[in-house]
């Protein structure tokens, strides 16, 4: 392998001597005179359109968004009733709730005093169902 390595190493040397010594030599003046450009011609840029892609998949039209209905605004009980205690999970959900009448331990389903339904237990409050619509006993600030 090393004597490879040597034989190429060797032509090459060879060959640069042979070039060296019987190349023309030209004279440099020569040589630059042929490579000083002479006059260019000066385009004006032009605008190019972009080349066109095709639609693979068909022209993309985003979809419309959905306008969301505005939920009517709870309205919060001015009755008296102030809750007191709440629990609240998948299956069971209790509310203690007291007026100047008393306190109360509601359930889903039971009624106030004065008419009110007791619709959910949540953990925002109790929603009642009343003449006035649908209201939310809060826990005060």
């Amino acid at each position: 392998m090393l004597g490879f390595i040597a034989a190429i190493a060797a032509g090459f040397g060879t060959g640069h001597l042979g070039l060296s010594l019987l190349g023309q030599q030209q004279d440099i003046t020569a040589r630059v005179k042929a490579s000083t450009p002479g006059p260019v011609d000066v385009l004006e840029p032009q605008a190019v359109p972009p080349a066109p892609w095709p639609d693979i998949f068909g022209k993309f039209e985003p979809d419309a968004l959905p306008v969301p209905e505005p939920e009517p605004p709870v309205r919060v009980v001015s009755h008296s009733y102030i809750l007191k205690g709440l629990f609240a999970s998948a299956r069971n959900s209790w509310a203690i709730v007291s007026d100047p009448g008393g306190e109360y331990l509601l359930r889903k389903g039971d009624e106030l005093p004065g008419g009110a339904l007791v619709e959910d237990i949540s953990e925002e409050g109790v929603w009642l169902i009343t003449a006035q619509g649908r209201e939310l006993i809060a826990f005060g600030e």
